[in-house]
């Protein structure tokens, strides 16, 4: 698991003074691909290997709104990760008393950039991420 810390700004805020729910899939984004890149999954893997992330499915739980001056931290798990998928669980809390802002599970898959179609996770993914790699 891994926490990405993001200060909260005014422009994440909507009128009615909190966090816009659009913002909060922003936010989740920004730490899976904090994710990614820590795991070796950055621009030069994908170019070399010819996929791109796609987000496919995303239920997200909203549980307290975060404001302008807030910081969060936004975890990234792997649940599980199956031939063509990973499942990431990811959570956002308020630094400092853990108070849950939001609780999201997103499915993402890579698609080939040529066909657009899912590749399977291989050895290329099991190489720098073995978390992926089924039992």
């Amino acid at each position: 698991m891994s926490v990405t810390q993001i200060k909260i700004r005014g422009y994440h805020e909507d009128r009615f003074g909190h966090v816009n729910n659009a913002r909060y899939l922003e936010l989740l984004e920004e730490a899976r691909w904090d994710e990614f890149e820590r795991r070796g999954v950055d621009a030069d893997f994908l170019k070399e290997n010819g996929v791109f992330p796609v987000v496919v499915r995303l239920s997200i739980s909203y549980r307290r709104p975060a404001s302008a001056g807030d910081t969060v931290n936004v975890s990234v798990d792997v649940k599980r990760a199956g031939r063509r998928k990973i499942v990431l669980a990811q959570e956002i809390r308020l630094d400092g008393s853990g108070t849950v802002c939001a609780e999201a599970e997103i499915e993402v898959v890579f698609l080939d950039e040529t066909t657009g179609r899912p590749v399977p996770l291989g050895e290329p993914f099991y190489g720098i991420w073995p978390e992926l790699r089924p039992e």
